[in-house]
């Protein structure tokens, strides 16, 4: 279970103490979605392409040395 905070202020200070920080972006058009996890905390947000606040958001991420997820895959059909 991810507890979804609502800001991303709220979630960065986790992040700069966070084992493993995964990210993924979903492109929808005009708009990115961007999801941040980080332990059992996340953030889920929703974005123009050309905003300044992504772009320093997914900076902080690679300074963070945040990994950037593909997809998502169900174990049992991961090997099948």
């Amino acid at each position: 279970m991810v507890f979804v905070l609502s800001k991303w202020e709220d979630l960065e200070e986790c992040v700069q103490y966070a084992r493993y920080i995964l990210y993924r972006t979903v492109d929808h058009g005009d708009r990115i979605e961007l999801r941040v996890k980080a332990g059992r905390l996340g953030f889920q947000g929703f974005f123009r392409k050309d905003n300044p606040e992504l772009k320093e958001i997914l900076e902080k991420l690679r300074a963070y040395g945040a990994v950037k997820v593909e997809r998502t895959v169900p174990d049992k059909v991961f090997l099948a």
